[in-house]
């Protein structure tokens, strides 16, 4: 069964319980987060119980491929239901991740629950295909939001906020809007915050959109990779401030690491830095031309790869520990910071 969770609100009421594998997946980082979120609690999944809940990250389940097939084969020395979470959000290997599961049958699956949750994956993938053709799935596409749906939360919100817009001024906002549900939620969150006082104006809201869309995360990551640690921090307590997910952020910090990485094996190669940024493969904004010219200055492939190694290390604790989330988060931009500034001998 595919659903799509902006339409159906199917975590309003027990899961039915022929269903028991659960496929996130779409272009809506944020809403892959939420649903996630709400399927664990609406499971009642444990994930401090080894006993009844297994979890593997992508480099987990290519390492220890027999185990993730064992752990399928087994049952709960318990009574109660076996979970096993595939969370490949943060992973870059799909098509290792598809040879897996290119001649498994999920719908001999009975005695356990799957949950399976990726940002690379879509609709016209294989895996896809086969998942949503199981009839114990339940696939969750999570797609961007579109423009009438955003403008209609949107006037809902002005009504609580005492604020008229023209036609005008209310198009101009939501343009600015991220697609991204997650976004869109702390977005809202932050402008009820900010409101005591039942009163806001029109350039005061255009500045809270403005400050808490996915430019302002490009803008902070970019500063912190090219050693403005404390305006790269600054922004980080902004998004703190709003309880805003790690697993973005630390998404696009790793995408920017690997597109450095394939920078600097380029410059490795002889190529220029003109040559490197203007290569049609590696897809770079032409106004970020500058920044990757000074980050090939500043960087090299071993504070990479140990920048890699340190993220993978942050990602676990934060997924584990997302009380602590932005502790981690903040330890990590730290490590960036001095990886920078710190020359090996």
């Amino acid at each position: 069964m595919k659903i799509n969770p902006l339409n159906k609100d199917i975590f309003s009421n027990k899961i039915d319980d022929s269903f028991n594998i659960f496929y996130i997946f779409g272009n809506n980082l944020g809403l892959i987060d939420i649903c996630y979120y709400k399927l664990k609690k609406n499971l009642e999944v444990d994930l401090d119980n080894p006993f009844i809940t297994n979890y593997f990250d992508e480099d987990k389940l290519l390492n220890n491929t027999e185990d993730f097939f064992d752990e399928l084969n087994s049952i709960s020395v318990f009574g109660s239901k076996k979970t096993i979470i595939v969370d490949i959000r943060q992973g870059n290997k799909k098509n290792d991740i598809t040879k897996i599961f290119t001649e498994f049958n999920f719908s001999e699956i009975r005695e356990i629950q799957l949950i399976i949750i990726s940002y690379l994956f879509k609709q016209s993938d294989v895996l896809s295909k086969k998942l949503i053709n199981s009839k114990n799935a339940i696939c969750f596409t999570c797609y961007e939001e579109n423009e009438d749906d955003i403008k209609n939360n949107l006037k809902k919100q002005l009504i609580n906020i005492n604020l008229n817009l023209n036609e005008p001024q209310l198009h101009e906002l939501t343009n600015k809007f991220s697609k991204d549900s997650k976004i869109i939620q702390n977005t809202f969150e932050k402008i009820r915050l900010q409101n005591k006082s039942g009163h806001m104006s029109f350039d005061q809201l255009l500045h809270l959109i403005d400050d808490n869309n996915d430019e302002t995360i490009f803008e902070m990551i970019n500063k912190l990779m090219i050693g403005n640690y404390y305006e790269s921090i600054n922004l980080l307590t902004n998004f703190e401030s709003i309880n805003f997910s790690s697993s973005y952020i630390l998404f696009l910090i790793k995408s920017k690491f690997k597109l450095l990485q394939n920078c600097i094996n380029m410059r490795e190669k002889g190529l220029t830095k003109s040559e490197i940024v203007n290569n049609k493969t590696l897809n770079i904004f032409y106004k970020e031309h500058s920044l990757f010219f000074k980050m090939l200055d500043l960087w090299t492939l071993g504070n990479v790869d140990e920048c890699l190694y340190y993220l993978f290390k942050t990602e676990l604790n934060c997924k584990s520990k997302k009380e602590y989330e932005y502790i981690y988060l903040n330890q990590l931009f730290l490590y960036i910071y001095f990886k920078i500034k710190i020359k090996p001998n």
